[in-house]
């Protein structure tokens, strides 16, 4: 491996950056009037572990001050169902001026779990716990009752999506007045898994309906959050699935090769001299100002229990599917590119099932290599010889401190390749 690898190393220097996300897992952000609010599992902060979902507040989706906790303490009677010693993967939305949080409560290893429900009317609070919302055992249900997204299908409806390991991913109709199942005891229906083989590793599911495409988008995560962690995505016309990969394949499928379902976005990767980006995953999807981003979290190191929030700008190719960018997310001024912007010395980065981490390589785009190179509407193009489609995008080169090119891509096998210009 090149670069740094040490994590004291790392860390200096994402202290330099000033993200103030160190401690940030299973990260989502919601916005109210001009603050973005994050919210997130329950880890430490300043070396002293949280109970009650952290939050964090910014100004400009770069730079986060931790504010404290939504909830003093793990409600009463998910504690008496889990034994958790804190919150995980918090959801939160707005519903007719209210925001809900569903939070999960469980124990690493186990499906005695359960998904709760707070309340509250603005999102610093004051949020009042409403119970749990559905829960599972060994005795009671194959699956896991943890990980909540809250999705909104094209008709309206509002549906739960849940799971980890074991199980699968399962999605549940909800009333949206009481924010529980629409059915008692109603479990919902399987919409991805993954074979025992790989130990079932699925988990931090999120769906996304992209209205331009009327396709319905599953982001999770495969593999270990410790060092193996990445991120995939597969499609559907309907919200209930069947969700088809690039290459036709069924997420709900355990037939096939176990790391060859999915499109792998993002996976653990390194450029020349940079922080070692470990095991990125557990992602959800903000929009704001007509720009979508994707925030998962990140190590800097594979089993270190030093981990951040990250957030990368997320584009939809004209093929139909997402992208994500190399780089943290800053605000840049957008630009409008030709083929001649091409031109240069690109840092790149493939992504195959694979998961070790993938170190950059250096290409450099001369004039003769343009004739390759078609150019598409909204900044993209299209690598005739290699059957590549990507877009290019102003960003922010951490490491150089300077602004940049970036692009990000898809082979027609779902091969997702990204990089920087340098």
């Amino acid at each position: 491996m090149t670069g740094i690898t040490d994590t004291k190393n790392a860390m200096l220097l994402i202290e330099q950056y000033g993200w103030g996300t160190l401690g940030a897992h299973d990260p989502t952000i919601v916005k109210e009037e001009n603050d973005y609010y994050m919210f997130s599992t329950d880890t430490s902060v300043n070396h002293s572990p949280t109970k009650g979902v952290q939050i964090r507040k910014s100004k400009d989706l770069v730079h986060w001050e931790y504010i404290g906790t939504a909830l003093n303490n793990i409600p009463n009677e998910a504690f008496e169902w889990s034994k958790a010693q804190g919150l995980w993967a918090p959801e939160v939305i707005k519903y007719n001026g209210v925001y809900y949080m569903y939070y999960s409560a469980s124990t690493f290893g186990s499906t005695v779990s359960c998904i709760g429900l707070a309340k509250a009317p603005h999102l610093q609070g004051p949020w009042q716990d409403e119970g749990i919302v559905i829960k599972t055992t060994p005795s009671i249900a194959t699956h896991n009752a943890i990980d909540a997204n809250v999705v909104k299908d094209k008709e309206g409806n509002y549906w739960l999506c849940y799971g980890s390991f074991f199980g699968g991913i399962h999605l549940v109709r909800l009333n949206m007045e009481t924010g529980f199942p629409e059915k008692e005891n109603d479990y919902g229906i399987l919409i991805a898994r993954r074979p025992q083989t790989v130990e079932g590793a699925i988990e931090g599911a999120f769906i996304y309906y992209h209205e331009a495409s009327d396709f319905y988008y599953l982001f999770t995560s495969y593999d270990s959050l410790r060092d193996t962690y990445n991120v995939r995505v597969a499609k559907s016309k309907s919200i209930a699935g069947p969700y088809i990969d690039k290459n036709g394949k069924n997420m709900i499928d355990t037939e096939e090769a176990p790391h060859s379902i999915g499109v792998k976005l993002v996976g653990s990767y390194q450029f020349k001299k940079d922080i070692a980006w470990i095991a990125p995953g557990h992602n959800s999807i903000f929009a704001d100002k007509q720009k979508l981003y994707m925030v998962h979290h990140v190590r800097v190191e594979a089993f270190s229990s030093y981990h951040y929030a990250y957030i990368r700008e997320l584009f939809w190719l004209e093929n139909g599917w997402p992208v994500v960018s190399p780089e943290h997310y800053q605000w840049i001024n957008e630009h409008t590119y030709s083929v001649n912007d091409l031109l240069g010395e690109w840092e790149w980065i493939a992504f195959d099932a694979d998961t070790n981490i993938k170190e950059s390589k250096i290409a450099k785009i001369k004039d003769t290599d343009l004739l390759a190179i078609q150019s598409l509407d909204n900044n993209q193009f299209q690598h005739l010889e290699g059957d590549f489609q990507f877009v290019v995008f102003p960003c922010m080169d951490w490491k150089r401190n300077k602004e940049t090119i970036g692009f990000s891509g898809l082979t027609r096998e779902g091969r997702a390749i990204f990089g920087k210009r340098v």
